[in-house]
């Protein structure tokens, strides 16, 4: 009857402790994050916010960073479901129109762990930690990546609409003549 008793308690703690883990509210941290915007809706997010240095907060803000939102960071995986981490809400995210951004967990000893969010590459989180010269190195170069994947997808969009007129313009051949446009 007590080993009953006892496999029941064990039972009901273990059924609580997993509904717990998948109720959202309990996926929120105990960190605080800060959001950086600029111009291009591209973002850097750093957490905990009561880590982060004057000096790395001097860099983003002179790479035309601004601030815009701090809040509790929540557990969140990746655009594909892969790999996870603390970054703001998915709500603050679209609220910015921000599909990709660096994040920077600020370590003991102003160590920095970095991730990049993406949706052509998912949510990376490489294992290495870094400086801030390093840091300071690696920032634009990710911003250029970010640039030059956009700019490959607009120059495709846009040889993809020309093509589409040039098809329009041998199907429907216009003649203009002295002002005057006559279809054949």
């Amino acid at each position: 009857m007590r080993v009953s008793k006892n496999l029941t308690a064990i039972l009901f703690i273990t059924i609580f402790a997993f509904v717990c883990s998948l109720n959202p509210s309990s996926a929120k941290a105990e960190y605080d994050y800060r959001l950086y915007k600029n111009s291009e809706n591209f973002g850097i997010l750093i957490f905990p916010e009561d880590q982060i240095f004057l000096e790395l907060d001097e860099y983003i803000q002179q790479i035309k960073f601004a601030p815009v939102e701090s809040g509790q960071a929540m557990m969140r995986f990746g655009p594909n479901n892969e790999n996870q981490t603390y970054m703001m809400p998915e709500s603050v995210q679209r609220k910015y129109s921000m599909n990709r951004f660096i994040i920077l967990q600020v370590l003991a000893q102003q160590n920095i762990l970095v991730g990049v969010f993406a949706p052509e590459w998912g949510l990376t989180l490489p294992s290495a930690t870094f400086r801030l010269n390093e840091i300071m190195q690696n920032i634009p170069k990710t911003l250029n990546m970010f640039r030059n994947h956009l700019n490959k997808r607009e120059t495709q969009i846009r040889i993809l609409e020309n093509s589409k007129r040039t098809r329009l313009l041998v199907t429907n051949t216009v003649n203009i003549i002295g002002g005057t446009a006559f279809h054949e």
